[in-house]
């Protein structure tokens, strides 16, 4: 009779490690996977900017799109595109209109799987106004 009692326990035992293995479970933690194609694109930060309600748009083969609320009475704008730590890595020419798609030619910098921030300049009559960073994230 110990016999039947222990192949019950074995069968079980068995039962339970099968269903482990094959969902992936251990002991109650999913198992880590790896992501299918290289490491993860880092989330970019919160996007700052609100008074410009400046804003990115990432489109295939690297291409950039930089948006922003058209101000009433500028001139023109600019953009600072800046590495992760705030450094300056180029500036566009002054932009009639509230967006620019950064141009191949300005793109070579610019890392895959990188978070960059950007800056908008707005020329008024009268002044010059420069926004907080903003962040835009290359794939």
């Amino acid at each position: 009779m110990a016999n039947r009692r222990d192949l019950g326990t074995v069968v079980a035992i068995a039962g339970f490690t099968l269903l482990t293995a094959v969902s992936g479970l251990y002991l109650g933690f999913v198992a880590p996977r790896a992501t299918p194609y290289g490491k993860r694109m880092p989330l970019p930060p919160d996007q700052g900017a609100i008074l410009y309600d400046m804003h990115s748009t990432y489109s295939k083969p690297g291409r950039v799109r930089l948006e922003w609320r058209d101000v009433k009475g500028a001139l023109a704008y600019q953009i600072t595109v800046m590495t992760p730590e705030d450094q300056p890595l180029f500036v566009s020419p002054r932009l009639p209109r509230n967006s620019w798609v950064i141009p191949h030619e300005s793109a070579y910098p610019l890392s895959k799987q990188t978070i960059y921030h950007w800056k908008l300049t707005v020329f008024l009559p009268d002044r010059t106004e420069t926004s907080e960073p903003a962040a835009f994230g290359m794939q």
